[in-house]
């Protein structure tokens, strides 16, 4: 059966939404692995430490197989998204060979792709096109680069509240505390901070900020490329840009899209008006 425009948003929704709840998931198998470590600084009993040593292990096996899964997921809805874009975009249809490779590479059922489908996925209302193509690109560009800034903003979040808390526990403790319990403490902070400094969550914190930063500047010059009625080699160009910075930041935090999701529509709805009026009044004054 030919995959449309409309089946290959259905993949695209349904595998992003899979890979956004795996990435919950790796979250706090990460924390889960950084406790056996902090809880070795208090255990002195040799039996204990080898049970967390053990237990550390296992955990640190359990986030290598969940990444894997993760990363398959991930790149199947950036496939997908990448199709729906460029199909919905300038119109045709996957060849037999393409909507094989594709079927192999999705990790959802087609039952669950077509639950996520959505007509109205993508505002635009233009005949498929080079214009069409970079109104979408525009369109969701706009909503990535506010998700991702969202996303920066929760995990910087998390840093501050692991700041916040550490200090309060560091500060009530300290008048009863002698200084070799002082020294567990620090240890155990090292230990969390090992947690803190990984990929997930100071390294997320930064590139989800940097990609914010790209996207809103492939988005600014995309209006630029409205102004000449989208070139398609403009178009391309400036789909590779956004590619690139899309599939170079982490997994947006769950559930920032339904948070905004309406704002969003609202003031997406709102450019688009405004730019059909002003386009209306071009026309007139010709």
């Amino acid at each position: 059966m030919a995959i449309n425009a409309e089946t290959l948003i259905g993949y695209q929704r349904a595998e992003f939404a899979k890979s956004s709840k795996k990435r919950v998931w790796l979250f706090f198998l990460q924390l889960a692995t950084a406790v056996p470590a902090a809880a070795s600084v208090l255990v002195t009993d040799d039996f204990w430490v080898y049970v967390l040593a053990i237990a550390g292990f296992v955990l640190l096996v359990l986030w290598w197989r969940s990444f894997v899964g993760y990363q398959r997921t991930r790149t199947a809805a950036q496939a997908a998204r990448r199709a729906a874009l460029l199909i919905g975009g300038l119109g045709g249809q996957l060849t037999p060979d393409a909507t094989l490779t594709f079927r192999r590479l999705m990790t959802v059922t087609e039952a669950d792709a077509a639950r996520h489908e959505k007509a109205d996925y993508f505002a635009t209302s233009l005949p498929p096109g080079p214009a069409k193509l970079g109104e979408m690109l525009e369109e969701s560009a706009f909503y990535s680069a506010h998700l991702q800034a969202l996303s920066a903003s929760a995990m910087l979040g998390v840093l501050v509240v692991f700041a916040i808390l550490f200090a309060l526990m560091a500060f009530a403790a300290l008048p009863f505390t002698d200084k070799a319990t002082t020294l567990t403490i620090l240890r155990i902070f090292l230990a969390i901070l090992v947690f803190a400094m990984s990929s997930d969550v100071l390294g997320a914190y930064l590139t989800h900020r940097n990609a914010a930063r790209d996207i809103e500047s492939v988005r600014t010059r995309l209006q630029l490329a409205r102004a000449g009625n989208f070139p398609l080699t403009d178009v391309l160009l400036l789909m590779g840009e956004y590619n690139l910075a899309v599939e170079g930041a982490p997994e947006g935090v769950p559930y920032t899209y339904s948070f905004s999701e309406n704002r969003l529509n609202r003031l997406w709805a709102e450019y688009m008006g405004n730019l059909r009026q002003i386009e209306q009044q071009s026309r007139g004054r010709k």
